[in-house]
């Protein structure tokens, strides 16, 4: 009884004094994304009470403006947030390289690298003249800020920019642009017992048992997901290229159709990638054009292209336009799926039914005659009665009972067409037999 009691006692004085932290990867491309799901790890991290966030990190790099965002998330942020860049093969590249300078900690595994955060364009080219100097500039300066926030090597971050300097794990411990080499996760929560982190004004130590760690994943959003994907430059430039010629051929072609739906569509998303919109506003304006898509149908027979558009646009909009970084609520991703299932399959159904009825409609037209609801000529009718003088009388067209006058004698049940009208009185002219 006295063992068990003991051996109870050592485990929970065990988990008592074992360390949680939350965890998350980037693996792919900084991007809008990327610095969504990251703020929101922070604060998942903060509320859940953790030690500390950890990002595994492996990227090509990315976006200047979705980096400066997660620096600053990181810079507000209350507990320790530790960057390590892993596995053998991984690097911290451009943006990659900017992250990890700001980082409260960072670490690498031995076999990965940091480093060329020169800027380039969108595509990958140099950039050239005065804007490449202005780039080079704004970015060291960056660099060498967050450098000296995190008491590292000032003049290596500026040159990792300036003169797309890279590292190997060893070179940048050694040159101090970061505090930890490690060979896995153990290895780090070793190194990282009983060390100092500074994280603002405070000074953290971690003083747990960081060998048992409980790590605990975000996961991302399927909205932090799908935006991720499209937020990979060549996707995103896809997205213009796209938009721009599927807008072209409408022009090219009048007619609220296809091509002017999708082409929109695309733009807005390929600005939303590059961050030239901010999430939740284009979330927002994507709900905003859902919404008159779906109305203009009602007013325009585009044969249910201008709702399937919209219900697009509703769900990317509502996949978008709720921030999890300013407010906790969220949108189910099955009620997404839902809702984007339900409005396309019913807009489908009812471009479906409005196409029937004026297929149906032109056809009664076409056998009875005549233009328009507001004209009558051209309409086909029957003699009812003449009056006395065989040129005047009632004739019935479209189901109504007019006045009718002739050039011509007229007999009942004779077949009329009508040419005009005087007022209230319909002029007609008798069919050929």
């Amino acid at each position: 009884m006295n063992v068990i009691m003991a051996t109870t006692i050592l485990l929970f004085a065990t988990n008592a004094w074992s360390s949680i932290a939350k965890f998350i990867e980037i693996r792919g491309t900084i991007n809008p994304a990327t610095s969504r799901y990251l703020a929101r790890a922070i604060e998942e991290t903060e509320i859940a009470k953790a030690d500390f966030l950890l990002v595994e990190l492996d990227t090509p790099g990315g976006l200047v403006t979705s980096v400066r965002e997660m620096a600053q998330s990181i810079d507000q942020a209350k507990i320790p947030v530790i960057i390590f860049t892993t596995p053998a093969g991984a690097s911290a590249t451009s943006a990659g390289a900017l992250l990890m300078i700001s980082s409260h900690l960072a670490a690498m595994a031995p076999g990965t690298n940091i480093g060329a955060a020169h800027p380039v364009g969108a595509q990958g080219e140099d950039i050239k003249g005065a804007m490449a100097d202005k780039a080079v500039s704004d970015i060291s300066a960056f660099a060498r800020s967050m450098a000296g926030l995190r008491k590292r090597n000032v003049k290596a971050a500026s040159e990792v920019v300036s003169k797309s300097n890279s590292f190997t794990a060893e070179e940048a411990l050694k040159v101090n642009l970061i505090e930890i080499i490690a060979t896995n996760r153990d290895e780090l929560m070793q190194a990282m017992n009983n060390r100092p982190i500074q994280v603002g004004s405070n000074r953290v130590i971690l003083k747990n048992d960081l060998k048992n760690t409980a790590f605990h994943p975000v996961e991302m959003t399927l909205g932090e997901q799908v935006l991720n994907y499209l937020s990979h430059p060549n996707i995103a430039a896809i997205l213009v290229s796209l938009g721009i010629l599927l807008i072209y051929s409408e022009l090219s072609a009048p007619g609220l159709g296809i091509g002017g739906v999708l082409g929109g569509l695309c733009l807005i998303i390929a600005f939303i990638a590059f961050q030239t919109i901010p999430i939740h506003m284009g979330g927002l304006i994507l709900l905003g054009v859902g919404i008159l898509l779906i109305v203009s149908e009602v007013f325009v027979a585009s044969g249910g292209v201008l709702a399937v558009g919209g219900s697009v646009a509703l769900i990317f909009g509502l996949l978008w336009v709720v921030d999890p970084v300013a407010t906790d609520l969220r949108i189910s991703s099955w009620l997404i799926g839902a809702i984007g299932g339900f409005l396309i399959l019913g807009t489908m159904f009812i471009g479906y039914a409005v196409s029937r009825i004026k297929k149906k409609s032109d056809e009664t037209m076409k056998h009875v005659g005549g233009g328009d609801f507001g004209g009558v000529q051209g309409y086909k009718g029957r003699i009812q009665s003449v009056n006395r003088d065989g040129k005047s009388g009632k004739v019935l067209i479209r189901g109504e009972l007019w006045n009718f006058i002739s050039e011509e004698p007229m007999a009942e049940n004779n077949n009329v067409t009508a040419r005009g009208s005087k007022g209230l009185t319909l002029e007609v002219i008798r069919d050929k037999e």
